[in-house]
């Protein structure tokens, strides 16, 4: 029987010993034929994972461990067809059960992640049996099945988004509804947090009374903070949308120039302007800028660029690049290398690429998503 011993920072923390520990020990019995080896990982608070140990798996195994509070920790193959096992583990907990498919089973916690792991393999065989019956419309004359097939497949992801959320609200102290945040439905997260705030707020809210100092709690309370700040600033980008529009006064903006000079724009500044919001990455607005620079002059023209991190790697270099190569050097460029988090989203309510506005007197006059559109 083989004893974990996990090392954190400058001193180690026997998990487990077999001399005079009071912490209580949990068996986990591996039953499985295959042979191979695990690395076994926990999470830390700032969400990165930690390599503590790795496991020999020579067949049906039985491995002890014990917390002093309750953990989730990760079992990921290194070698051998094993599956990818995720444990709760407490001072409560006693005897965890993996079988040869990887289900976990021996008490609530473990056995609503092998009932989460089990809803996944369930899609994806689901999804793939719905692909072979498309697959044989290629040579029919009939299409009437398609819809009923799509029918199927929403009326199956519902009922497993639901069975996901019912478990957040009714039981949002499982430390095992962590997991409910790594769920996909086809490229989709089956959780979103603009739809399920509330449940995901309440549930975090009640984690972190219930397991004070857990590392895994408090990754999870940073994956709400980071998604609540996207939330907010969404919100604050739909309001720019709703205010900045024909008839309202352009804002205030300070930005960069490429060269890092610091330039302002101060309010009702603008008389005559065009204001286009582009970016290197945007090949609509590049295609449709370098276009219309060829025969019209842009000298009244200001360009403000949302390149920046951590969409691109190298975001300064981009823009000015993409300024040189399609013929825009010599104009008023400025940015603040905020990528999607910039101030030109935020304060102008940009929600697509490109956006023109045209400016008389320091008031907006025009809001178009193209050229063509704006009357010049």
């Amino acid at each position: 029987m083989r004893n974990l011993t996990f090392q954190f920072g400058l001193f180690t923390v026997l998990l487990i010993l077999n001399s005079c520990t009071k912490q209580a020990k949990t068996l986990i019995h591996f039953d499985s034929i295959e042979r191979g080896s695990y690395t076994v990982q926990m999470r830390q608070s700032d969400g990165t994972f930690n390599t503590v140990d790795t496991l020999e798996i020579s067949g049906n195994d039985i491995f002890e461990i014990a917390f002093d509070t309750m953990r989730m920790i990760s079992f990921i193959p290194i070698e051998g067809e094993l599956p990818v096992v995720h444990a709760i583990v407490g001072p409560q907990t006693k005897d965890l059960y993996i079988n040869r498919e990887g289900y976990i089973s021996g008490n609530k916690e473990n056995n609503w992640l092998a009932s989460q792991r089990k809803m996944q393999l369930d899609l994806l065989r689901f999804v793939d049996s719905l692909d072979v019956i498309k697959e044989t419309y290629i040579d029919s004359s009939t299409f009437h099945g398609l819809n009923e097939l799509d029918s199927a497949f929403f009326t199956y992801a519902d009922a497993y988004r639901g069975r996901i959320i019912d478990s957040i609200i009714k039981a949002p102290a499982l430390l095992s509804n962590l997991m409910a945040i790594y769920h996909r439905i086809g490229n989709k997260p089956v959780i979103d947090y603009m739809v399920d705030r509330d449940a995901l707020s309440n549930m975090a809210d009640v984690l972190d009374s219930s397991y004070l100092g857990s590392a895994d709690v408090a990754a999870f309370r940073l994956w709400i903070t980071e998604f609540e700040e996207t939330y907010q600033f969404t919100l604050r980008v739909e309001k720019a949308a709703d205010k900045f529009i024909p008839g309202h006064p352009f804002p205030e903006l300070t930005l960069e120039t490429p060269q890092g000079t610091l330039t302002n724009i101060p309010k009702m500044s603008l008389d005559n302007h065009v204001i286009a919001i582009w970016a290197s990455w945007c090949t609509p607005c590049r295609t449709e800028l370098k276009g219309y620079v060829k025969s019209n002059n842009i000298n009244d023209w200001v360009f403000l660029s949302i390149d920046g991190l951590p969409q691109q790697r190298s975001p300064l270099g981009e823009w000015y690049e993409a300024i040189v190569t399609d013929g825009l050097e010599g104009k008023t460029h400025l940015s603040d290398l905020g990528g999607s988090r910039s101030t030109i989203i935020e304060s102008l309510g940009i929600r697509e690429l490109p956006v023109y506005f045209k400016v008389t007197n320091g008031i907006i006059t025009q809001r178009a998503t193209s050229i063509k559109a704006l009357k010049l």
